[in-house]
């Protein structure tokens, strides 16, 4: 009887929505001051969902979703929007949602236009569904809330220096499917910036801190840890138009730094002093130079590190202890004619770490084509040779080198790149990378209502010093239409050095040191199949399905992972009413968790009506 209760109410509820035609104004006025417009979606659905582990369960639900905008006084002096979800879930919702979400997303701009703007904003989600980046695959499904706040202000005096401040507050806390425990990460952040123009000198100073901090458990080949850093870096920069359309600017800046972890901890801190100007004495010739000093690599590594998103585990420089370097450089740059150009360089470097004392000299050039019309009909292409000298002898040449290649045969639609860099200088003086990314695309009309296309991505690179830091990456695509359908197909595939962060596991860009603390070793591949169709007009239905492995080594554990994810939807679009029906499943097995495989089912069907309010 209950069941049949709860069939009765949702049928008079739909035909509410269908019926209900409310009426509408412009904008809703509350008093003399508060002008507001409402509109967005409210329904009902049916869903359930089983799990294994876990228990099974349905229910009928509302859900709705709102868009709340408006302004006091003058919108100049305030105005806001504020975004509240409920029940989120596939059913109304673009993401393969597997959990009903909830939340609410507001911010508020105060004197817009004025001399003291400033904006507030605050940001709540619970039950969400997210995504764990795992290098080269399909991501690991996870499940969990967090928060954001920020606040800014502004000055701009006529005649007076500028200032804006900002701060903002981001806290997760989420775990992934197929394992125990919970991540937690917060980020902290806050910006001053200023700039005055002085009888002609542009004057810009700042101050930035940074306050990261994460723990995870014991999963995905790395072992229960936290993590901690924290970073202030303030500095100044002035510039000044020069004669022949010329420019110089010099800059000073300072960085310190702390980091806290399982593995140890450590603190520094780095300056850096640069120098450049630049001049184009015709229209063809641009000149080019600048000096860089540098107090302390090991710092400027850790900040490379740290800023580049790769974790907040302390990094060691080879050998240790005081370093510095100075370097100068040159550039000339001249247009030959016809979209060529000729562009040479000449380098010198004067490292000192590990009780050494290193010297670089590079020097080169490189011709480079660029033009409205590609050469021969379809070519672009850039490439060069650079030689390098050190304190020993010469060293080598240094190539670098990029082709493109666009070309359409009839009904074929073909492109291609290849960009190789061997033998480049990275930060560390004595170190250099290689760097090889390819790819092609083909496309082809086979008829008047289908089309074929594919495409292919592969990326190489390491340090030469280092074979065992090189990464590899390669990955597949095909596509096919035909009328209202679409078959897609994906494959990728990548292996290399990895290092656990927020957001997930990301490849840094190589860098030189000893990083076996937090270094972890992985091995990937995923493939998903997809299909669309529109049988119907205002009716879509789409289907994926997504598999992927990877393996992860590290020196507290190792770690096997599997995923398997099914999705399916249906659509259809009546007037303001719209069904929604889908049903999906995960599946996620982590080996170096202490937990069994998870697998999570669930089906959903709703309707929704888009109402404006006022």
């Amino acid at each position: 009887m209950k069941g049949q209760s709860q069939i009765r109410n949702a049928l008079w509820v739909l035909v509410a929505l269908a019926m209900w035609v409310p009426l509408s104004a412009a904008q809703l006025q509350i008093g003399d001051n508060l002008k507001m417009n409402v509109n967005g979606t409210v329904g009902f659905g049916y869903g359930g969902s089983f799990s294994d582990p876990g228990a099974s369960g349905h229910s009928l639900n509302m859900l709705g979703q709102g868009l709340v905008t408006g302004s006091y006084y003058d919108p100049k002096f305030l105005n806001f929007t504020v975004q509240p979800y409920y029940n989120r879930d596939q059913s109304n919702s673009a993401s393969q949602s597997i959990f009903n979400a909830s939340g609410v997303t507001a911010n508020a701009n105060l004197f817009s236009g004025s001399h003291f703007p400033g904006f507030v904003g605050y940001g709540k989600n619970f039950n969400n569904t997210g995504e764990f980046g795992v290098p080269g695959t399909a991501g690991l499904t996870t499940r969990g809330s967090g928060q954001t706040f920020s606040v800014g202000w502004s000055e701009f005096l006529p005649n007076l220096p500028s200032a804006t401040a900002s701060f903002s507050n981001t806290s997760d806390d989420f775990s992934v499917l197929g394992a125990e425990g919970d991540i937690h990460s917060r980020t902290r952040l806050f910006n001053l910036n200023s700039n005055y123009n002085f009888h002609g000198f542009e004057i810009q100073g700042y101050f930035n801190r940074q306050s990261l901090g994460l723990d995870t458990p014991a999963f995905l080949g790395n072992s229960n840890s936290f993590s901690s850093s924290s970073s202030n870096n303030y500095g100044v920069m002035v510039s000044h138009p020069l004669p022949m359309s010329g420019y110089f600017t010099t800059s000073w800046s300072r960085t310190g730094y702390s980091n806290e972890g399982d593995s140890g901890s450590n603190s520094g801190h780095t300056s850096t002093t640069s120098t450049t100007a630049t001049i184009t004495p015709t229209n063809k010739l641009n000149l080019s130079g600048e000096i860089r000093y540098t107090d302390n690599l090991s710092g400027a590594l850790q900040q490379r590190l740290l800023n580049g998103g790769g974790g907040t585990e302390p990094i060691i420089l080879i050998g240790g202890g005081e370093s510095h370097s100075f370097g100068t450089s040159a550039f000339a740059n001249y247009a030959l004619g016809k979209g060529f150009m000729l562009h040479g360089r000449v380098s010198h470097q004067s490292q000192y770490f590990a009780g050494q004392t290193h010297d670089l000299t590079q020097y080169g050039g490189t011709v480079s084509y660029n033009y409205s019309k590609p050469l021969f009909g379809m070519l672009y292409f850039s490439f060069g040779m650079v030689d390098n000298a050190q304190e020993t002898g010469n060293t080598g040449l240094s190539f670098v080198g990029n082709v493109g290649i666009q070309k359409r045969l009839g009904r074929w639609e073909t492109s291609a790149d290849f960009s190789y860099a061997q033998n480049v200088q990275t930060l560390i003086a004595i170190y250099t990378t290689n760097a090889i990314s390819y790819g092609g695309f083909i496309r082809r009309k086979t008829s008047d209502y289908s089309y074929w296309s594919a495409t292919y991505r592969g990326t190489h690179s390491g340090l030469q010093q280092d074979k065992g830091s090189s990464s590899l990456s390669n990955m597949y695509s095909s596509t096919f239409g035909w009328r209202r359908y679409t078959f897609t197909g994906n494959y990728t595939k990548s292996n290399g050095r990895t290092l656990l962060t927020a957001a997930g596991f990301v490849n840094p860009t190589p860098l030189p040191g000893n990083i076996a603390e937090n270094l972890i070793l992985f091995n990937g591949n995923a493939y998903s199949v997809g299909a669309g169709a529109s049988p119907l007009r205002r009716m879509s239905v789409t289907f994926n399905f997504t598999r992927a492995h990877s393996d992860m080594l590290s020196t507290a554990l190792q770690s096997f992972n599997d995923s398997d994810r099914y999705y399916t939807r249906l659509d259809y679009n009546l007037r303001k009413l719209v069904l929604r029906a889908g049903y999906s499943r995960a599946y996620q097995s982590i080996s170096g968790a202490a937990a069994p495989p998870t697998t999570v089912n669930t089906y959903f069907f709703s309707v929704s009506r888009w109402f404006d309010v006022f």
